[in-house]
């Protein structure tokens, strides 16, 4: 069972899309546009169960407003994203823009829906089998004494039993800013402004999308942090 989050100016899409979507055994959950700003926050764990997004663009022709929603939907999840549109609403340029800024595929309601349900269904089955090959099985693992070094010519942490994680130049002065400051509270304006040296302009969603992404590549359990806490509505707290 696939759990769908749909993304949409209203509460409900055409009935001909529900029957679609019941073809990939899913449940659709609605999300109203005034409501992602909340969605996309970091202490909200309801994009982790998502298994994949819906924009439906369907009934406006706000380029701008589908454009920036991907981007900021990018900004915090690797989710599989979808743009439900119509004839009338889109164009090739639409199209193209809407696949460089991260879309996955775009679902015309009018036009080949039956072939779209499929390519969804194909890269949810893909995603999942990955989640389940990644899966590391929790033991031994321990709240103390737990081996964490920083290696900067590797820009790489070392965690227990030696395993070296390799982390891009953000992810580094993110964690190795953490580090100097274990066990306290971090706010999103103190990271933003070491990590960037620029001012802060409440850039939150920019901490909580590196910090996603840190927790993704150490983490054994990323809705569980043994290492990254979310202090809620403040920052983040390396717990070493």
């Amino acid at each position: 069972m696939y759990r769908i989050g749909c993304i949409s100016h209203n509460s409900e899409i055409s009935k001909e899309c529900n029957e679609m979507f019941k073809s990939l055994q899913c449940t659709i959950q609605m999300i109203k546009k005034e409501k992602v700003e909340h969605l996309l926050e970091s202490d909200n764990n309801t994009l982790n169960l998502m298994d994949t997004l819906i924009i439906d663009d369907s009934e406006t022709s706000n380029i701008n407003w589908t454009c920036e929603l991907i981007m900021n939907v990018r900004e915090h999840t690797t989710l599989p994203l979808w743009i439900l549109s119509s004839s009338e609403t889109i164009n090739r340029t639409n199209r193209i823009v809407y696949l460089q800024l991260g879309a996955d595929g775009i679902i015309e309601q009018n036009h080949g829906l039956d072939e779209s349900i499929l390519m969804m269904r194909n890269l949810l089955k893909r995603v999942k089998q990955r989640e389940h090959q990644l899966v590391v099985p929790k033991i031994g693992v321990q709240e103390q004494n737990v081996d964490f070094k920083l290696i900067p010519q590797n820009l790489s942490v070392c965690l227990e039993e030696g395993k070296e994680v390799n982390l891009t130049k953000l992810e580094f002065l993110t964690i190795e800013y953490l580090l100097k400051h274990a066990r306290k509270t971090m706010t999103y304006e103190e990271i933003y402004k070491n990590v960037w040296n620029d001012t802060y302009r409440n850039r939150k969603y920019r901490v909580s999308n590196l910090v996603f992404h840190l927790r993704k590549k150490i983490e054994l359990d990323i809705e569980k942090p043994q290492y990254i806490k979310t202090i809620r509505s403040k920052g983040y707290m390396l717990n070493i």
